[in-house]
């Protein structure tokens, strides 16, 4: 398996070319795994686990860190990662910045969506609606949702958005799309439970382009308040930027944790800071 090399610069076609045979040896590495445990349930993709690994090192986990090297190459490339010296907006210091905003290529989107749709895979979250924060998560949702259903393992597969601002006209809601739907049995891979409180309710995965404390999540938890059926199981970030504070005992505390613990929902990340950023500086 050629390595790429995450500050190596590639042309357009290269990373195309390099994005289809990645992509295709994931699905196809994902499809062994199922076959093998003839189950989808059943199927680990535990990353720490050395069944995971042929002897020839070409195995799912090894092909997910190579696209995920390929996005970096791509958040070089097109400038939406710049190292120096920034002011964020929560006014914290940081030696580098992160704009998903300038991705606006599909080789990109392609890149971003089809690792986001493998970890929902990974972790068999079962959920009724992707929602797109606004604005950068809304085309990431639409994305997504077509690599799912890609893998054929949905009958059909809903989105959302959320609004910034209040709309005074025609439709005035917050969240944005169909959400009349009574089919509770929306997608395959939904689940029963055992409280029927829960089974009312519609699951949601929300996915937006980066975290640095919560403050953007925890607006579109305000505004889903109002809609008493629908219930938040998962956040799903393409950059988690490992923010921290210092606490009364020289800890580091990080904000992702704080954020899990306050809201009781998991938060999950493409790329973080510590583990994909940090060496890069």
């Amino acid at each position: 398996m050629t390595t790429i090399k995450e500050n190596e610069f590639l042309c357009d076609e290269e990373i195309y070319k390099s994005f289809v045979h990645l992509k295709d040896k994931i699905c196809e590495e994902r499809k062994k795994k199922e076959l093998v445990n003839n189950n989808i349930d059943n199927v680990n993709f535990n990353d720490d686990d050395d069944n995971n690994y042929d002897d020839d090192g070409n195995s799912y986990s090894s092909y997910i860190k190579e696209m995920k090297k390929l996005l970096k190459v791509v958040l070089l490339k097109y400038k939406a990662l710049k190292f120096g010296e920034f002011i964020l907006k929560s006014k914290r210091k940081s030696n580098y910045f992160f704009s998903s905003g300038v991705l606006n290529n599909i080789v990109s989107s392609n890149i971003i969506c089809f690792l986001l749709s493998e970890l929902i895979l990974k972790n068999k979250l079962s959920f009724d609606y992707l929602l797109g924060a606004s604005y950068k998560g809304i085309p990431m949702v639409s994305l997504t949702s077509h690599f799912l259903f890609e893998s054929k393992k949905y009958s059909n597969i809903f989105y959302l958005y959320d609004r910034k601002e209040k709309k005074e006209y025609g439709d005035k809601n917050v969240i944005v799309g169909n959400l009349d739907d009574d089919d509770k049995d929306i997608l395959n891979l939904k689940k029963k439970t055992k409280n029927n409180q829960d089974e009312e309710k519609k699951n949601i995965i929300i996915i937006d382009d980066v975290f640095t404390c919560g403050t953007a999540l925890t607006e579109i938890l305000a505004k889903l308040k109002t809609y008493e059926h629908l219930k938040v199981v998962a956040f799903i970030v393409l950059l988690n930027r490992n923010e921290y504070e210092i606490n009364e005992n020289n800890q580091k505390i990080y904000f992702k944790d704080i954020f899990e613990k306050r809201v009781g929902i998991p938060l999950y990340s493409i790329l973080s800071y510590k583990d994909d950023i940090q060496s890069m500086i």
